[in-house]
């Protein structure tokens, strides 16, 4: 349930970052920033992420299970805002629409390989 409320709250924050400032990040007119909002969601994704796994402690096992519950809530609540993107992201131009899908798709790909793919630790040796 924890991973549910988390994916939520990723999403929520998310989709309010867009429909405030998604002007800024998804313009044809400003290629450097659309790049940008692409390269950005990485260390973002991390970030929100493998903190958490290492706070609830998880195993890999326990990790992809987490990583899917943080991806679908967002997942299933972008359906719906996709289907009416033009009502929601009114900042947006309406063409931008599949530009936003596709870094919806890149964003939750993310997510779902932090669950595969685990952190390097830190190791160091006593001597």
């Amino acid at each position: 349930m924890f991973f549910l409320v988390w994916g939520f709250l990723v999403w929520l924050g998310a989709t309010a970052v867009f429909r405030f400032f998604g002007q800024f990040f998804f313009s044809l007119e400003q290629p450097l920033l659309l790049v940008a909002a692409y390269v950005v969601v990485i260390p973002l994704i991390l970030s929100l992420t493998y903190p958490v796994y290492r706070y609830k402690k998880l195993e890999r096992r326990e990790r992809q299970k987490a990583a899917v519950f943080i991806a679908l809530p967002g997942m299933a609540f972008d359906v719906v805002v996709l289907l009416f993107f033009a009502n929601i992201f009114v900042n947006l131009d309406p063409e931008m629409d599949r530009m936003f899908a596709s870094w919806l798709l890149w964003a939750y790909s993310a997510i779902l390989l932090t669950g595969l793919v685990p952190r390097k630790r830190n190791v160091t040796k006593g001597y």
